[in-house]
């Protein structure tokens, strides 16, 4: 009966040891510190996950998409993420096809981060609609894990009738 106890207590601390593991290891140190996005010439700052830009963007607006990350490593943990990129899709914007641009990469140490500036336009010829935006980064730590953040935006695009 001990036995029987103690082997429970052994495969329940084994299972526990390796969900722990496997969360930590799901865990992207990869963060969003500010995400500020420039229409024309007004700024939609501190945008979170799911938020609408502020201002409408119009056929030919610049649009420029302003994403800070950070490495959220602790300084105990003190590892470098690798050949970071940040990628800014805005999709079927373009006659149904999708416009996206990729920075160059970059690394980032414990708590470090970078701002990377992405730039469009939108085209001439466009619905008027709202459209998804996808903000990507993606890194692997010096331990060969990948590290990936994901935030979500809607611009909306207004269309006068003689344009």
């Amino acid at each position: 009966m001990v036995k029987i106890k103690i082997k429970s207590l052994l495969i329940g601390l084994v299972i526990f040891v390796f969900l722990m593991s496997t969360a930590y290891a799901a865990g992207s140190k990869l963060i969003f510190s500010d995400v500020d996005v420039k229409v024309g010439s007004k700024t939609s700052k501190n945008l979170n996950n799911g938020n609408t830009i502020d201002d409408e963007a119009e056929p030919g607006d610049a649009v420029e998409f302003r994403v800070e990350v950070k490495s959220n490593f602790t300084d105990a943990e003190k590892l470098e993420i690798e050949d970071i990129t940040v990628e800014v899709t805005i999709e079927e914007i373009d006659d149904g096809d999708d416009l996206d641009d990729e920075s160059q990469d970059f690394d980032l140490d414990t708590g470090d981060d970078k701002r990377v500036t992405l730039d469009f336009k939108v085209p001439l010829e466009v619905e008027e609609d709202t459209f998804n935006v996808e903000i990507r980064a993606e890194g692997e730590d010096e331990n060969g894990t990948d590290h990936e953040v994901v935030m979500r935006l809607k611009l909306d695009v207004e269309k006068e009738s003689h344009k």
